[in-house]
């Protein structure tokens, strides 16, 4: 029987306990686990019978680097799994992960794999693992990380440039080639030969989640140039990849989905229920050139939007100019090309870094733009272009009468208007585009800058909040998500 030692760092033994039981009851053989702490307090008495009631686990006080410590504590494992007291664990979760090791590298030989990434956590809007992906770079010149593309209905893991050091699979001899490495482990990783792939199912789940540290990335030259390569970075100059950046490899920056049968059959019956809304919403977003650059690379945008576009339940018409015009002609039905009076119609100087603040004090009037061409419809709804930032199933269900209501439906996210989604009844567009205007005049004459959209947002709400039906999410960008499966509620565990 395969054995695997899962290694975990905490301050206190007692932190880990309810995630090692967690491991416990849900293997299938939970005899062929093994745990191991690295800790900074000695545990007590009654710790330590509660780590002796789940069977062989060793600890170590005081703790260093987990990565570290675990050579100490291994005893001839054939896998380690490297985690943290925040994890949860499925039925039968250590079969699956075996199973999904060996299908990143096919054959009889032990795998050169790696299992990582950012495992799904309780707030987030769909049940999936993210890949570690850059960011950008700090004042440093550190590399940043962030959650790359969530690998919704992935059919296989997909390869990975970074590593998470909180969740990590992979075989014992892995972890003894990297654990004492010079600089980076994912850059050890690669010249090892290691591969690294993002685990495509949610088997594990965290109830939170740190921030990774900044990373200094060095190495030995030629390494460095392969790395940069093979995942497109150029660390010299601070340039990253659109690849890098959303941690996919695909060469159109997507990955092949199978969406489950039970999940479609579910959405085939949501869609015969939603026949029956009341309300018939015209989307709207636009891609417009700036003077500024934009907080990410073209490519990725162009990515998000294909994850939008290509839901049917969503009727969309797209705004774009010049190049991303011509760019996107062929590529969606509902194109037009977007004029300068199209926007907020005042004249006033602007310098490059306030180009983005008016365009988006300009959405309620490409708003008004849509309902020219389109004027039969309840809601007129304003989507950003790079809204969607995960897989959707194109035939998903849409239940409009969700966010479709008498007043402005709107996000807030802390306190603050997100404003990447808008639903704005037909009967109120008139209004809130003169409102817009009245406060954006106020401020021209009073010899200011035009106001901060967010700013207005919240000045029209405290004078009209009879127009407004606020929504309190936890993070940008989940609006749309209300009108679908929750995550709750969907098949996802078959995914």
């Amino acid at each position: 029987m395969e054995r695997i030692l899962i290694f975990m760092a905490a301050t206190r033994a007692a932190e880990a306990e309810a995630a090692l039981r967690s491991a416990a009851d849900n293997a299938f053989a939970p005899r062929r686990l093994s745990y191991a702490l690295s800790l900074l307090e000695e545990p007590t008495d009654m710790e330590v019978a509660a780590l002796r009631r789940l069977g062989a686990c060793q600890f170590l006080v005081p703790a260093a680097d987990p990565w570290m410590d675990f050579q100490e504590l291994w005893q001839g494992e054939n896998y380690l799994l490297m985690g943290c007291p925040e994890m949860r664990f499925i039925r039968n979760w250590e079969l699956h992960l075996l199973r999904e090791l060996r299908a990143c590298q096919p054959g009889n030989e032990m795998p050169a794999c790696v299992l990582t990434g950012y495992l799904p956590r309780p707030q987030d809007p769909v049940d999936a693992v993210c890949p570690v992906a850059a960011e950008g770079f700090d004042a440093e010149g550190r590399l940043c990380f962030h959650r790359g593309t969530p690998l919704r209905y992935a059919c296989q893991s997909q390869r990975s440039a970074f590593l998470h050091p909180r969740f990590c699979f992979g075989p014992a001899a892995f972890f003894q080639q990297v654990a004492h490495s010079q600089g980076p482990r994912f850059l050890a990783a690669f010249q090892q030969r290691w591969d690294l792939y993002t685990l495509r199912r949610a088997l594990i789940y965290v109830l939170s989640d740190q921030s990774l540290p900044p990373c200094p990335v060095e190495g030995e030259e030629r390494a460095l140039q392969r790395f940069e390569k093979r995942f497109g970075l150029r660390l010299d100059t601070r340039q990253l990849s659109p690849m890098a950046r959303l941690g996919v490899t695909g060469a159109e920056l997507t990955f092949p989905v199978h969406v489950p049968l039970p999940v479609k059959w579910q959405e085939a019956a949501h869609r015969a229920l939603c026949r029956a809304n009341q309300s018939r919403p015209m989307c709207t977003t636009a891609y417009i050139n700036l003077p500024v650059t934009p907080p990410n690379l073209p490519e990725e945008y162009v990515c998000w939007f294909r994850y939008l576009s290509r839901i049917r339940a969503v009727p969309l018409a797209c705004y774009a100019e010049g190049d991303k015009l011509r760019q996107l002609m062929g590529k969606h039905p509902n194109l037009m090309e977007y004029k300068r009076r199209y926007a907020l119609p005042l004249e006033c100087a602007l310098r490059p870094e306030e180009a983005l603040n008016y365009l988006r004090l300009s959405r309620l009037f490409l708003l008004c733009k849509t309902r020219e061409k389109y004027p039969n419809q309840t809601h007129y709804i304003w989507l950003d272009f790079g809204y969607q930032r995960y897989p959707v199933y194109e035939g998903a269900s849409v239940n409009w009468d969700a966010v479709c209501q008498d007043a402005i439906c709107v996000a807030m996210v802390g306190g603050v208007p997100d404003t990447s989604m808008i639903v704005v009844p037909a009967g109120l567009l008139d209004a809130a585009c003169q409102e817009t205007l009245a406060l954006c005049q106020e401020a021209l004459e009073a010899g200011e800058p035009l106001p901060w959209e967010q700013d207005l947002w919240l000045k029209m709400m405290e004078a009209h909040p009879d127009w407004f039906t606020p929504v309190e999410l936890p993070g940008p960008r989940e609006l749309l998500s209300l009108t679908m499966l929750s995550r709750e509620e969907e098949f996802h565990v078959l995914a």
